[in-house]
């Protein structure tokens, strides 16, 4: 059946503004509504009368996860009685539980699952459309500040605490550190929503430098701030080590929306488009390389995803978040990093899981797969090239 390419209406944005927000500068905050005080729980859970960091931050959101250290660094140097770090999210207990036993945050991790705080700091409707998100509160309920959490630095704290930030602060936005969320999600659920719509793509390239993905299955498919590699590595399954690329289109990023209900295995369909848009041709060659086998040696450790619908990957820094992805996805991303090495995964496990996976370098990647009960081991092995060229 003939392909249905559709131009798209709905633009796929690299970064975020909160330009839709409720919340303003120098006028009195939103309720803040807790449902469940997870971890750094304080004696006096009354939040009037206090100096309030309140930041939003989900588990599956990259950023966020990059910026914990940097909050606690603050935490350390500004510590008052009546100064409280609010860590909001959304999710459930159990699934922030799990991000807490790997990640360590100084602040007080609460969340309210009734998402009534999100919606009252974001557009008052649905929520809020960028995350990380920071909001300084003052003793009186007064908006001082609003933007990214690396943004706030001590300078700010000290006046903050003092009553002299200006308020004429703006938000401190960086486009290449903000995670995109309900915003990207909503795009994404639109596509899904549209039953009649069975082929769908769309692509742009950005200057967004923060990859995310977003994706039910290989039916409908979200990605930003792509390059070449990392889409060949995470829908192709193609690693670095078996992709040559034209010199000029390696350092090029772009946002692809691609839904395919008709034959959603067939991911050829989405590299012809893709191929075509980017005027590329591709052929294979057979090469012997070195690849890290993985296997599972205690499945008990695996943690089976709370997510039912959308898988996410996001980068943190040194690190990789993983929301309700197989083992062979996360291994497929990880010979995508910058650690030069390429590893497969010697199974055929197709649980969703969620992982957490430290990328500083092959010691703390095989490091982080062993606390999940995954074993890594060498060994050479044959593996089709592909190499792309441009159409002359």
């Amino acid at each position: 059946m003939k392909q249905l390419i559709i131009i798209l209406s709905i633009i796929l944005t690299s970064g975020n503004t909160f330009a839709q927000s409720t919340i303003k500068v120098g006028e009195r905050a939103p309720e803040i509504h807790i449902t469940n005080w997870i971890k750094n729980v304080p004696a006096d859970q009354e939040l009037n009368n206090k100096y309030i960091v309140l930041e939003f931050w989900a588990t599956w959101c990259g950023p966020c996860i990059a910026a914990v250290p940097h909050m606690n660094k603050l935490q350390q140097e500004f510590h008052p009685k009546d100064l409280y770090y609010l860590s909001m999210t959304d999710e459930s207990a159990a699934q922030i539980e799990r991000t807490l036993k790997r990640i360590h945050f100084s602040s007080i991790v609460v969340t309210d699952t009734t998402t009534q705080t999100q919606i009252n700091f974001g557009d008052g409707v649905k929520g809020l459309e960028a995350f990380p998100l920071t909001v300084l509160i003052n003793k009186n309920g007064i908006i001082e500040w609003i933007g990214e959490p690396q943004k706030l630095d001590a300078k700010m704290m000290s006046k903050f605490l003092s009553n002299s930030l200006t308020a004429n602060s703006k938000p401190g936005i960086d486009e290449h550190h903000t995670q995109q969320g309900v915003q990207e999600a909503l795009s994404f659920k639109d596509l899904l929503q549209k039953k009649d719509m069975k082929n769908y793509f769309q692509w742009k390239e950005t200057s967004s430098q923060q990859p995310s993905k977003i994706a039910i299955g290989t039916m409908i498919i979200a990605l930003n701030a792509y390059s070449l590699e990392n889409i060949y590595n995470d829908i192709f399954k193609i690693t670095n080590k078996q992709l040559k690329l034209p010199e000029n289109l390696k350092n090029k990023r772009y946002d692809i929306l691609y839904k395919n209900t008709e034959n959603p295995q067939n991911t050829g369909v989405l590299e012809n488009d893709l191929l075509n848009a980017l005027h590329l041709i591709k052929h294979t060659e057979t090469k012997l390389i070195r690849e890290n086998i993985v296997s599972i040696s205690d499945s008990s450790l695996l943690e089976k995803t709370l997510e039912k619908t959308v898988s996410h990957e996001s980068e943190a820094g040194d690190k990789i978040i993983f929301t309700r992805s197989t083992i062979s996805e996360v291994v497929n991303k990880l010979s995508n990093n910058s650690s030069g090495q390429s590893y497969v995964f010697n199974g055929k496990d197709k649980t969703k899981y969620d992982f957490i996976i430290g990328t500083k370098s092959k010691d703390e990647i095989i490091k982080s797969l062993k606390s999940y009960g995954l074993l890594v081991k060498e060994k050479d092995v044959k593996v089709n090239y592909t190499i792309l060229t441009e159409k002359k």
